[in-house]
This record gives C-alpha cells, structure tokens and sequence, in this order.
C-alpha cells in the first residue's frame, strides 16, 4: 500500500489534489460522547421500528455495523480520513444504483425500498462522523425511518416505539442545544448534563399529552392523493382453484358447503371441535341451519377513504334451508387479468349493478389480511371498478364479486377502487319499476311451494302499515318505502332465538326456513335477511341475500379498521334501475342501512376519543355535553353557511370582503395570542423578587434593541459587553442594576424597589442634547 501511495505521489494531478487537501482546515470535531450515543441510540429505534413494521431484517447487520461505525467515528474524529471518504462515496454510489434497479423491478412497495436505502446509507455514513452536523444527519435519518414504520405499521405497537424515541430524541436536542452553545459535558451525570430526571419526565408527559391532544384535533381528510397503491410484493397468488371455485384450506371439512369451500375441492384437517375462522355464510352454497362456533379473532385490517360494508358475495336463489349461487359454472365467471407492468386489474361493468345516476364518490379501501385460513373471496366496498392484486388473474362473478385463483394467505395487502352511490331516498322513492331481463330472470324467484304464504304475509305487513301516531295508515307507493318499512316491522316485531326446523328437508312447512320463522316468531340473524329477501320478491320487487364484513372497530392511533370474524354477517340488497344495489340490514340491535359515504368522519378521532370518556361518564352528563356540543356546532354551521352564502351572492365584491374579513380574524387571533403572552410575561414578572424583576427588565429592554444575553454569560460579562454599545447614562444603569443583582443573588442583599424603580427610568431615558 505504501509503495503504491508513493507511486501515487510522484503523479502531479494527485500531489497537487493531496495539497490541497491538507491545506484545507480540519472540522471541528465533535466532543460529547452522550451526544454520539444518544444519536446512535435514536438511529437504533429507528432502524428497529421500520423492521419491525415492515416485517424485514435489516436490524440484524445494520444495527451492529452502526455501532462499529460510530466507534471508529469517534477514534478518526481528528483525521482528515480521505480513503475512508472516498470508499464510502464508491459504496454510496453502488447503493443507490441497487435501489433504481430495486426501484424498477419492485415498484410496488417503494417504502420499504426507501427504509432498505436509509439503513445502508446510515451504516456508511456512520463511519465518518466528526462534527455535530454530521450528527445531525444521523438524527434527521432516525426520524425518517421512524416515520417509514409509521406508514407501514398497522398496530398500536408502533406508539411504543414512538414514546422511546421522544425518550431519546428529547435528550439528544438537549446535548445538541448545549454543544451549539459550547458549553462542555465532561461528566455523564444528568444534573451535569441539564438533564435532571424529574424535569426530564415532566417535559416527556407534557410533549406526549400535547402531542395527543393535537393528534385528536386534526381533521381525518380523504388521503390516497397518489395512484400507486399498496400491494404485497412478495406475494404472489397463482391459480390453485378452478374459476368458479370458493375454498377455505384446513377448514373444509369442519364446515363443510357452509365453512366456504361449496362444492369444491376439500382440502384441511379433521377435526371436528376447532372453531371455524368465518360463519357459515361463505360458499356456493350456505346451509342457514347449521350453526358453528365461533372465537373471536381478528380477520383483517384496512385503510379506507370511508366507513363503509365491505361486501364479500351475494346469492340468488333460495333453497328452502339456505342459498346458493346459481350461475357459479366455469363458463359464467369472467377471468380477467391485471396489467402487464402493474397489478392493476380493470373490473367490467356487469348488466344492471353499476349506477347510472346521482352522486358517486370514488373510494379507495386498501386491506391487509391477518387470519389464516381465509377462503380465495375478496372483500371489497361495492361497487369495485379497479382492483390492485398481487396475481396474474383474478375471477369476477355474476353478482360482482371477486375471486382470488387461491387461498388469501397471511400479510396479503391489496387496494380496491369502489364507485359508492350516495344513499338519495327521495331519487329512490321515484326510481323506475322497470326492471332489466336480467334482473326480472333471476332475483324475484320465490319456491311455488311457500310463495302464496309469503306473498300474504308481507302485504298484511304493508295494509295495517300506521303511522307513528297510530290513527292514519300508511300508503306505500314505492319500492323502496316498502323495503324501508318491511326491515323495520321484522326489527321490532320479531325476536333473535334458536329455530326449531324439521331434522331432513321435505315438504312439511316446518322445514322450510322462511315460514317456520314467521310461525315462531324469530329465529338466528341470517333469517331476518332470507325472510326479507323473499317478501320482497314476493311483492315483485328484486332483492338477494348478501354477505360481507361490517366496518369494524375504528382505532384512532393506526388508523385502520380493525375487522373481527364477528363482523362477518348478512344483509338485503334491493334492486333500484340506474340506482344499482341498495343494502338494508332487519336484523335487531344492528343498523338499519350499513354505514356508507353520507356520514362525515372528518373528526372522527376526536369522536372516537370523546366516545372512549363517555363510556366513563354518567348519561345525565353524556346528555348534557352531547346537547351543548350539537347546540355550537350547529350555530358555528349555521353562521358559516349563512356568510358564505351571502359572500357568494356579492360576485367579486363578496370576495374582496370575505379576503378582509379573513385578513380581520388573523390579525385578531395574532394579537390576542400577543395580548396573552403578554398578560402571562407580566403576571410572572409581578411574582418575582424586586431586584430580579429589575433585571429581566432590563434584559427584556436590551433584547429589544438586539442586544441578547447568552445563557453561558453570566451577569457580570454581558454587562461589559453591553456597556460600550449604549449612552453613557444607561451604562452607569445597567452596571448599578447589575451589581444589585449579583449581591442579591450572592450575597442575599437586597436593594429598594424606589432605588430601583429609578434606575429603570435612567436606563429608559431618551438623552438630552448636551448628551449627544
């Protein structure tokens, strides 16, 4: 090495680059070693979070070579560490060239390509780290991946990591504040360090609790802005199941046609106590007798635009004990398959299902399954138009919903774009009762056998129909009334209990479902929805058996719904031309419609938390706040549209006002806010000592004309350092003021507040003439 260096050396170019490289300064080093390992330290959290969220293993090489790297940057603080320099530029540069390709052939999750990037680059740059900047980029790196892990985290975990890293990262701008100020740490104590623990603690809870509180204030506003959605790109399904196939693998012969897998293929264990992963409500065919137990568990998390239903699989024809999907063969499901450079997968639009009028709102749901054992059925809000998915194909059938070629496997995260109508009941209540062919073929079939029975019984519902007063009956016109008021007479009229059914299927009335729950009086939930669905057909309006996730439970810190096995459940969905499928839930104790795009969640954070305090709080009280919050925002609304309306009204002379009355209320809240600050400085001022408040005074007086103190001078030099820069009458104040500072911070002596008072005033006197 050394015989090439002196090879090197008699080469001009390079003797000449060496002397310029050794005429240059060297960088002030960094001395604080607390400062360096609690960079580190940050860095750690940091690379450990994005692993943890993102499910890699960078943290198993990077954190240790960090570390090494970090030793041998405080051992080469003092050298100028050219070689180190230039390999670690070469590697930088082979780095970024492995992330482009990465970028190209992987361009479905760029952020964990990104985290890949920041961990190498970090390793790197540990090596050379002399000055307190360089430190700061390590920092700025830690934060970067930590909010990498934010946006690939999908649990309350990650709120642990963020809380250490507060815990570390308040410290560090501590250390880097006292190293600006060049004020040495030569122990490791925290009293020697300005970091006290209790005053530590307290400025954690304080910055947390702030935080959390901002946090609940925001507003929840609609995000995928971007088009390059989520999608798992280490996954790839490819075709086990043959199109038309629905199949749960290791539950099939547990639950048999009801667990999932139809009429396909069986696939899983024997046994028969394990509790199944979903109802039996996902199959070719559902038996509705069979009943199986359930453990909760979660199933799958999403990221919505909306609170919505996220519909599974629909079902036309009605068995006696159960429904089956009667156009299931290979020849009537479409295959369709994705982009050749994107798994972007455009969904067609099948006869009579996608609105033709009123307000559509594009919503974007992306979904990261959890469970194992799911069946190859993609949950997705209705109506799916676009579908991002990590296969080749996938299966759409004729009721529009989505077939995955296999199993849905552990981690699988995919994003669906659905077309949502908004629920308009007046353009519902005048929709056409015209039904398309395809339609009328398939979705008002009733069994001969019990379609007098339940034709009677829903338009007995409908004649003694009364209003809320009771003295005037109600006349129903409509589809759409009809089905408003049949799922609220089968909420309050008929109870959830167990249903006594005949043992084998037969033509006894007793073991058909549908009339032997009208005879007892109620029976298990799905049978509130296949009662509806056949009175409904029954009265010629077309309706079908529907099933699907609800919501689940909102968590505010992740933002993600978290949906259990136990969200899974039926609903109706009625037929509305140019108005698609329209769902309405009979069952007691559960919402009338599903949740859908009308309601606002833009503060559903703060309600979620507001929601969380009232479990605690007595319902007077509960009442009363829900009353005064409902009476503001009401008015604050009011007001607000009142004055937009009249602005508008104005042309461009309501623009010009709106402009003024916006300039009007910022500068009100600015010197209000300025008022505030200012009542606070004084009141702190008025409990302080007579001869401290002289002198923050004055030091207030000073700053204002940009004469600063330094927090590391003490009184006595910036008095000299002041003195110059002013009359001479003021530096005879500020050296009075001083001294009867410093003698009764040191020597407990104290001056009169008269005497003091007039040195205020000598010191805020303009000079006359003969002092200029």
């Amino acid at each position: 090495m050394s015989a090439v260096t002196n090879t090197l050396k008699r080469f001009p170019p390079f003797r000449n680059f060496q002397h310029y490289i050794e005429s240059q300064p060297l960088p002030e080093a960094e001395e604080s070693i607390p400062l360096r390992v609690m960079v580190q330290l940050l860095v750690f959290v940091g690379i450990a979070a994005s692993d943890v969220a993102g499910n890699t293993n960078n943290s198993v090489w990077a954190i240790p070579f960090s570390a090494v790297g970090a030793s041998w940057g405080w051992y080469a603080r003092h050298r100028r560490n050219i070689l180190v320099k230039f390999l670690i530029a070469i590697a930088m540069i082979a780095m970024l060239v492995s992330f482009l390709g990465s970028l190209i052939t992987q361009a479905e999750e760029t952020r964990l390509l990104l985290a890949k990037l920041l961990i190498q680059l970090q390793v790197l740059h540990s090596f050379d780290l002399p000055r307190r900047k360089d430190l700061g980029y390590s920092t700025v790196i830690g934060l970067i991946l930590l909010g990498v892990a934010g946006t690939l985290s999908q649990t309350t975990i990650f709120g642990l990591w963020l809380l250490l890293f507060l815990a570390i990262a308040v410290p560090v701008l501590i250390l880097d504040h006292r190293s600006r100020l060049g004020i040495p740490t030569p122990k490791i104590q925290f009293k020697s360090m300005g970091m006290a623990p209790l005053p530590m603690l307290g400025l954690l809870v304080a910055v947390t609790v702030l935080g959390l509180g901002i946090f609940a204030l925001l507003p929840r506003l609609p995000g995928f802005q971007l088009r390059n959605f989520p999608v798992s790109g280490n996954v790839t399904i490819q075709r086990q199941i043959p199109a038309g196939g629905i199949v749960t693998p290791g539950r099939t012969r547990r639950q048999g046609q009801g667990g999932g897998a139809g009429n396909n293929n069986e696939t899983g264990g024997d046994s028969a106590t394990e509790p199944a992963v979903l109802p039996p409500l996902f199959g070719t065919e559902i038996d509705e007798t069979r009943n199986v137990p359930l453990k909760p568990e979660l199933v799958m998390r999403v990221r919505s635009q909306a609170e919505l239903f996220w519909r599974v699989l629909s079902y036309d024809e009605y068995t006696g004990r159960g429904w089956r999907i009667s156009r299931n063969d290979r020849s009537q499901i479409r295959t369709l398959r994705r982009q050749v450079f994107n798994y972007e997968f455009y969904l067609p639009d099948a006869p009579g299902l996608f609105p033709r009028t009123g307000e559509i709102r594009d919503v974007v749901q992306t979904y990261t399954i959890v469970a194992e054992n799911l069946p190859n059925l993609i949950p997705a809000a209705f109506m799916p138009t676009r579908l991002y998915f990590p296969s080749e194909e996938v299966d759409f059938d004729s009721e529009g919903g989505l077939r995955a070629p296999g199993p849905l496997p552990v981690d699988l995260t995919y994003t669906v774009i659905s077309s949502v109508p908004f629920r308009d009941r007046t353009a519902l209540g005048k929709a056409s009762q015209r039904y398309p062919t395809p339609i009328r073929s398939f979705y008002l079939k009733v069994p001969p056998a019990i379609a007098g029975a339940i034709a009677a019984k829903a338009q007995e519902i409908l004649d003694t129909a009364t209003n809320v007063v009771g003295d005037k009956k109600l006349e129903f016109d409509n589809p759409y009334d009809k089905a408003l008021y049949l799922a609220q007479t089968l909420k309050q009229r008929y109870r959830i209990q167990d249903l006594q059914l005949s043992a084998t299927p037969s033509n006894d009335p007793n073991s058909d479902l549908v009339l032997q729950f009208l005879k007892q009086g109620g029976g298990q939930p799905s049978h509130f929805v296949s009662t509806m669905v056949l009175m409904l057909r029954s009265l010629g309006i077309p309706a079908r058996y529907m099933v699907g996730f609800d919501p689940g439970k909102y968590n505010p810190f992740t933002g993600l719904y978290e949906v259990m096995n136990t969200d899974a459940h039926s609903m109706v969905e009625v037929f509305f031309p140019r108005h698609g499928w329209i769902a309405f839930d009979p069952v007691p104790g559960r919402n009338l419609f599903p949740a859908s795009i009308e309601e606002d969640k833009t503060f559903s954070t703060l309600q979620t938390f507001w929601n969380w305090i009232a479990g605690f709080l007595p319902s007077p009280v509960v009442g009363f706040f829900t009353v005064v919050f409902n009476t503001i925002g009401r008015w604050i609304g009011s007001v607000f549209i009142g004055l937009m309306n009249w602005l508008i009204n104005l042309g461009w002379t309501g623009f010009i006002v709106g402009a003024l009355i916006l300039f009007s209320v910022v500068l009100g809240l600015w010197g209000s806010w300025q008022a505030i600050v200012w009542g606070l400085d004084l009141l702190r001022l008025r409990r302080l000592e007579p001869v401290q408040r002289t002198y923050q005074l004055m030091l207030r007086f000073l700053s204002e004309r940009g004469m600063r103190k330094s927090p590391h001078q003490t009184p006595q030099e910036y008095a000299l350092q002041v003195i110059n820069r002013v009359q001479p009458h003021q530096a005879s104040a500020i050296l009075e003021i001083t001294k009867a500072y410093q003698d009764w911070r040191y020597g407990d002596r104290a001056s009169s507040w008269r005497y003091l008072r007039s040195l205020l005033n000598k010191l805020r006197q303009r000079p006359s003439r003969s002092d200029r």
